[in-house]
C-alpha cells in the first residue's frame, strides 16, 4: 500500500476513512513514527506530509447460512470539540447557541457549566459554523476542519488565532500587517510582551489556549 502525501484540509481522520481504517490505526503504525514524533498531534498536518497507509487485515466472523447477518462499524465518526470562553477565560455557561457542519444541523442548546459544546461528524467534514445566541445579538464563528498546520508554520498561528477570533483573514502563511495586529491583541490580552511577532512564549500561550 502506497504513501498518502496530505493535502491542505486532509486530517488524519479524512485520510484513514477515505482508505477504509479507523484513525489511530494509521496513526499509531510503526512506520509513521516519525510523522507522530513530528506532528505530535493527529489533527495537526501539513500539506505534504507522508503518511504510510497498511495493508487491510482480513477478518473471518461465523454465522449460519441461509440467515441474514447484520455488521456494524463502529468508531468511523469523529467528535467535535469547542469550549466557549469569555474575555477572562470562563465558560459562557447558559448561553444558547447553534451549531452547524457544513450546512447542516450539528447541534443545539445551552452553553454547559464546563464551556464545552460536542458533536459528533463525519471523517469528511470541511466546515463548520457556530451561532452563539447572547444577549447582545447573535454571534457567528466560521472553522474550516482540517486546517490545522502545525504551530511553527505562520499558518499554524493564523488557524488558531482566527479559531480563537483575532484574526478574520485567509490562511497565506505570510506575516502580514492583519496577522501582525492579530498577534498583538492575543499578546495583550494575555499580558505578554506586545510585538505582533510569533515567538516562542506566544506559540505556546497560544497552544495553550486552543489546547492544541
Amino acid at each position: 500500500m502506497p504513501y498518502h502525501e496530505v493535502k491542505q484540509g486532509e486530517s488524519m481522520a479524512s485520510i484513514a476513512d477515505l482508505y477504509g481504517f479507523f484513525w489511530n490505526t494509521v496513526w499509531n503504525h510503526p512506520k509513521n513514527t516519525a510523522l507522530r514524533e513530528s506532528r505530535g498531534n493527529p489533527n495537526v498536518l501539513m500539506a505534504r506530509d507522508r503518511v504510510f497507509i497498511p495493508e487491510k487485515t482480513p477478518k473471518e466472523e461465523s454465522g449460519e447460512t441461509g440467515k441474514v447477518h447484520t455488521f456494524r462499524l463502529k468508531g468511523v465518526p469523529i467528535r467535535l470539540n469547542f469550549r466557549l470562553l469569555n474575555e477572562a477565560h470562563q465558560p459562557r455557561a447558559g448561553v444558547r447557541y447553534t451549531l452547524s457542519v457544513d450546512g447542516k444541523a450539528a447541534a443545539s442548546g445551552l452553553v454547559p457549566d464546563d464551556g464545552l459544546i460536542s458533536a459528533v461528524i463525519s471523517p469528511k467534514a470541511k466546515t463548520a459554523k457556530l451561532v452563539v445566541h447572547a444577549p447582545g445579538g447573535d454571534e457567528m464563528h466560521s472553522f474550516d476542519i482540517g486546517h490545522l498546520n502545525p504551530i511553527e508554520y505562520t499558518s499554524g498561528v493564523q488557524a488558531r488565532l482566527k479559531n480563537l477570533g483575532f484574526y478574520t483573514g485567509n490562511l497565506t502563511n505570510q506575516v502580514d500587517q492583519a496577522t501582525q495586529e492579530a498577534i498583538r491583541r492575543f499578546q495583550q490580552r494575555e499580558g505578554l510582551p506586545v510585538t505582533g511577532q510569533a515567538d516562542e512564549t506566544t506559540r505556546q500561550a497560544l497552544l495553550q489556549r486552543h489546547q492544541c
